[in-house]
């Protein structure tokens, strides 16, 4: 067995090594919701795994040639199979923690035991190399993770998806093992094995997005009727009659049968809060719901929307469905989509806004949470005019009342100068869903359930436009009058609690400690 053999082996499986534990941590952050539990989870499995496996190949080095292609046929096997197999334990069982946390453990071993063996190969040839070849094979294995991490989020997973991609990288593993058998000149029955998984594994992936397909239409009660897989996340929409549903990732976006709740109150508490709105900001929002309510208002000129996934305006501007829902809004003329993160291209100069909106995910996630920051809000002050108002989704004001309490006090802190005022609109999907609204003047701070006239302009600065849905002049007050909380508490206690910032995510504390409450 010559050096460029092993070499080349050591570079192939290590860049396969690194896509298998992406693939199961994304698989689990898309099923599980918490990106950072999955992705923990994921990678200390996998190490474990990978520590277990450098510990049984002591166990193998009588024949390491053989039994390092025993061991990437069935990791190959393993680790081809895993998106599939996860997403149906998902989907039928209450024990797909078990299985992910089986499938990861086996994978590592798999990966652990792969460098102890090529360095047995090479050692058990007479060379006695130990430490120059062990530095060259793990700087390899090094070297390969670095091409596994670039290729998986920029072309495996937007181009193949999750299932084919783990697919391929278990044909590569095959592949490494019948070529290793062949050059050492090895006749066995693990030849004919390796070729059997070989034709397995290529209908699995041929098949595999129609497997895939059909696992994830299992885990929503209403047909599929789209669903892709982008470089930050899975899309599906469902329909059952009027009921369109976005979903993110498994999380529910909207309804189509109660959303007009959700996108009126937050648009409309702002637009109505400023005596001319002309130019808004969106900051998310990629599926134009709340552009539509926006470009209700006769005034408006220009509309920026700010999502981070180019696929979701794609979707909402060529989905049927969605462009009914929506009324084409990202299509108007005076709509502008921008493609980035919100957060750097609020530290972008641009011209001021009259009104900027914030339509984003729970903070669930340090990812998500910065999104929830005071220097997030310090940045959205700087890019409001003078008389700008700024309204954000805030968490449920029932479910989540702590972290609702959160989001309005940092809001508070990062736009010193502005009133901040929860709101609070009941949505029959959901429950009842918090907002954050900050306007010019006033006393500053958080004001809770101020009464009409006490901050002039608050909601009625200009008039609500015709052909809402739910929303009047008189419900759109009253979603100042908060609901208590689950636990029987007055939303309106606690205000006064430190803010949350980049260096210390406290919204994030917030939202789990509320959370644990309604995890089974």
């Amino acid at each position: 067995m010559d050096r460029p053999t092993v070499f080349a082996a050591a570079l192939l499986v290590a860049v396969g090594g690194i896509v298998y534990e992406l693939i199961l941590g994304t698989t689990a952050s898309y099923l599980f919701g918490n990106s950072v539990v999955a992705f923990s989870l994921a990678t200390g499995l996998t190490l474990f795994g990978m520590g277990l496996g450098s510990l049984l190949a002591s166990r193998l080095t009588a024949d390491p040639g053989l039994n390092f292609a025993r061991n990437e046929v069935l990791l190959a096997l393993a680790g081809g199979s895993s998106v599939l197999l996860i997403h149906w334990a998902f989907a039928a069982t209450d024990v797909y923690w078990v299985v992910f946390v089986v499938l990861s453990l086996a994978v590592g071993i798999g990966i652990g035991v792969e460098i102890p063996l090529l360095v047995s190969v090479v050692r058990s040839s007479g060379r006695d190399e130990s430490v120059d070849l062990l530095s060259k094979v793990l700087a390899l294995d090094y070297f390969g993770a670095l091409v596994a991490s670039l290729l998986f989020p920029f072309l495996l997973l937007p181009v193949l998806g999750l299932a084919r991609t783990a697919a391929a990288v278990a044909v590569l593993n095959v592949g490494v093992a019948l070529f290793m058998l062949w050059r050492m000149g090895v006749r066995t029955r693990w030849n004919l094995v390796g070729l059997l998984a070989l034709l397995l594994l290529l209908a699995l992936f041929a098949a595999s997005s129609s497997l895939e397909r059909a696992a994830v239409a299992r885990q929503y009660p209403d047909p599929v009727v789209h669903q892709e897989t982008t470089r930050y996340q899975r899309l599906v929409v469902t329909a059952y009659g009027a009921d369109v549903r976005l979903w993110l990732n498994d999380q529910l976006q909207f309804s189509t049968v109660d959303e007009a709740r959700y996108h009126e109150t937050l648009a409309h508490a702002a637009m109505t809060s400023h005596p001319d709105p002309r130019t808004v900001v969106v900051l998310g929002g990629g599926d134009g719901m709340l552009a539509r309510e926006v470009l209700r208002h006769p005034g408006v000129e220009r509309v920026t929307v700010v999502d981070l996934d180019p696929a979701v305006t794609r979707l909402a501007r060529e989905h049927r469905l969605l462009v009914q829902a929506n009324d084409g809004a990202l299509t108007d003329p005076r709509v502008e989509v921008v493609s980035t993160d919100a957060f750097g291209w609020l530290d972008e100069p641009g011209p001021a806004a009259d009104v900027v909106l914030a339509d984003l995910v729970d903070p669930a996630d340090d990812r998500v949470a910065k999104l929830y920051s005071r220097e997030m809000y310090q940045r959205v002050a700087d890019r409001l005019a003078p008389d700008g108002v700024f309204a954000t989704h805030a968490t449920s004001s029932f479910f989540t009342p702590t972290a609702h309490r959160q989001v309005a006090a940092t809001v508070a802190a990062g736009m010193p100068g502005r009133t901040v005022v929860p709101l609070s609109v009941n949505v029959p999907t959901f429950g009842e869903w918090g907002f954050a609204l900050a306007v010019p003047g006033g006393p500053g701070g958080v004001l809770v359930e101020p009464e009409r006239g006490s901050v002039p302009g608050l909601l009625e600065a200009s008039p609500l436009p015709p052909g809402l849905r739910h929303h009047d002049a008189d419900t759109l007050w009253t979603s100042t009058r908060l609901a208590p909380a689950a636990d029987g508490r007055p939303v309106v206690e606690g205000w006064d609690v430190a803010p949350s910032t980049l260096l210390t995510p406290r919204v994030l504390a917030a939202y789990d400690g509320d959370m644990r409450r309604w995890r089974y």
